[in-house]
């Protein structure tokens, strides 16, 4: 089973730090091949960061800004062609800490993903964004951790990390790509509400719905959100710190963490440390 990893770097401070950051937790913690990783970085990117990302031995690619030239660059990640010389590819964003290599845990007959954990957008925006597009859903809905009850589109996954398995991957690609930039031509409840930050959360969502595919939800210690305090007990995968950082771009909370998450942001800091370096 050949996995190849990837992310988007976009061309500001904290992005490149964030990057730098990725792909040497997946080496050092994931033991994964730097050949299986790819940096994907915004054109302009400097000289200076794209040597020293590919000093790593992972591959650096250069990548067009598409669509709203924001939230949607990352979906260009799908258009390079060595991603698919693999079984499956895992799409993560750069702020996230891989601590132990989990890819012997999923199962790749499905879309691996995990529900967002807030109503990302409202499941009332979602709805208008489906009946104008006249889509169907195909998915029971899932309920989401922080509000008991609510429930949310299915395969509304928070977008920091998709698993897609390569009989999947052509059928995402398209689809991603053509539901964004319907978006950006009919989404306006989406802008209406303010949630724009979605859209390439929702167009993903609206592929997994249009085509039908099998998805499974991945629990949060795959893409474990250290804002908030889940009085977890178990050792998470991966550690997904948004802007949780402080001056010295070490992992600061607003609570005290305990056992495992504790020792997990410990062991996030002190690798940190060492290659806070960019």
């Amino acid at each position: 089973m050949r996995i190849k990893y990837s992310c988007l770097v976009d061309n500001q401070e904290r992005y490149k730090k964030q990057g730098w950051l990725w792909v040497n937790s997946l080496i050092c913690f994931g033991k994964i091949n730097p050949s299986d990783i790819f940096v994907h970085c915004i054109k302009g990117m400097s000289d200076d960061y794209l040597k020293k990302c590919a000093g790593t031995g992972a591959n650096v690619e250069i990548t067009e800004p598409y669509g709203d030239k924001t939230y949607c660059n990352k979906i260009m990640q799908l258009s390079t062609p060595k991603l698919k010389d693999s079984d499956a590819v895992m799409l993560m964003d750069t702020d996230m800490i891989m601590l132990e290599n989990f890819e012997n845990t999923l199962d790749y007959d499905y879309i691996n993903s995990k529900i967002v954990h807030f109503p990302n957008p409202e499941t009332s925006v979602i709805d208008e964004l489906f009946e104008i597009a006249g889509l169907k859903k195909t998915l029971p809905d899932k309920s989401i951790e922080a509000i008991p009850g609510y429930l949310t589109y299915g395969a509304n996954f928070n977008g920091g990390l998709y698993v897609i398995p390569q009989k999947y991957y052509e059928i995402i690609r398209s689809g991603w790509e053509k539901w964004a930039q319907w978006m950006l031509r009919n989404g306006k409840p989406l802008y209406d509400a303010k949630r724009e930050a979605h859209i390439d959360q929702l167009s993903f969502c609206m592929t997994v719905h249009e085509n039908n595919i099998p998805i499974k939800y991945l629990d949060r210690l795959y893409n474990y959100h250290v804002l908030y305090d889940l009085g977890e007990e178990k050792s998470p995968y991966v550690l997904h710190y948004h802007r949780q950082t402080d001056e010295n771009n070490l992992i600061a909370l607003e609570y005290e963490p305990m056992g495992n998450i504790k020792k997990a942001v410990e062991s996030a800091n002190g690798f940190i440390k060492k290659y806070n370096n960019i």
